[in-house]
C-alpha cells in the first residue's frame, strides 16, 4: 500500500481512490472505536457508530472539507455521530449513569481523544503479548476472572497463571515505556 502525505491523502479520499480510504480506515477506525466508548459506554454501539460514520464519509467523499488535520476532522466527526446518536434515541441519562467521573468528566473531544489513544497503545501492547500470555490476561483484566477460575477453565496451574500475569504486566510496562519513550522523543 502506498504511504501518502496528509494532503495527497486528502486529495485522494476526494477523487475517490479506494486506497487512501481503506489506509485511513486501517489507521482510524480502532482509535475512533475506542474514542466513540468515551461516550457510549457500550463496544457494539461504538462499533456501529464508527462504521456509520466511515460509510456516510466514503459516500460523500467528494464533499469533504477538511479545516485543520484528517484527524481531528475524524475525531469530531465520530464524536457527533456519538452525541446525534444519544440525543436521537433519548438514551442520555441512562449513558450519564454509566459515567464515571474518570471515563468521562466532560464533555472535552480533547481529553477523551487523548484517553482513547492511550487505550489504543494498551491494546497495541496487548496484541503484542504471546497467545498464551494475551488469553490469561485478557481473562484476568478485561473479564475480571480470578486466577483460580482461570485456570480452573484453560486446565493450568494457578501458579502458571499467576506466571503468565506477572510476565503480561512485566512486558506491557516495558512496551508502554518505550512506546511513550518513542513518541515523547
Amino acid at each position: 500500500m502506498k504511504a501518502y502525505s496528509e494532503d495527497d491523502l486528502i486529495k485522494h479520499l476526494k477523487e475517490g481512490h479506494e486506497d487512501a480510504f481503506r489506509i485511513v480506515f486501517d489507521q482510524y477506525y480502532r482509535p475512533l472505536t475506542l474514542f466513540a466508548m468515551k461516550y457510549m459506554g457500550d463496544v457494539e454501539e461504538s462499533k456501529e457508530i464508527v462504521q456509520e460514520f466511515f460509510v456516510r464519509f466514503w459516500t460523500k467523499h467528494e464533499a469533504i472539507n477538511i479545516r485543520f488535520s484528517l484527524k481531528t476532522y475524524l475525531y469530531h466527526g465520530v464524536r457527533n455521530a456519538c452525541l446525534n446518536f444519544i440525543e436521537s434515541n433519548k438514551v442520555v441519562q441512562r449513558h450519564m449513569r454509566n459515567y464515571g467521573k474518570s471515563d468521562l468528566s466532560s464533555d472535552n473531544p480533547l481529553e477523551n481523544m487523548l484517553a482513547a489513544e492511550q487505550e489504543e497503545l494498551l491494546m497495541q501492547a496487548i496484541d503484542r503479548l504471546p497467545e498464551k500470555c494475551r488469553e490469561i490476561f485478557f481473562l484476568s483484566r478485561m473479564e475480571k476472572l480470578s486466577n483460580q477460575a482461570i485456570a480452573d477453565h484453560l486446565q493450568l496451574s494457578i501458579k502458571t497463571v499467576e506466571a503468565q500475569i506477572s510476565i503480561a504486566l512485566k512486558r506491557l510496562r516495558d512496551l508502554l515505556l518505550s512506546l511513550f519513550l518513542f513518541l515523547f522523543s
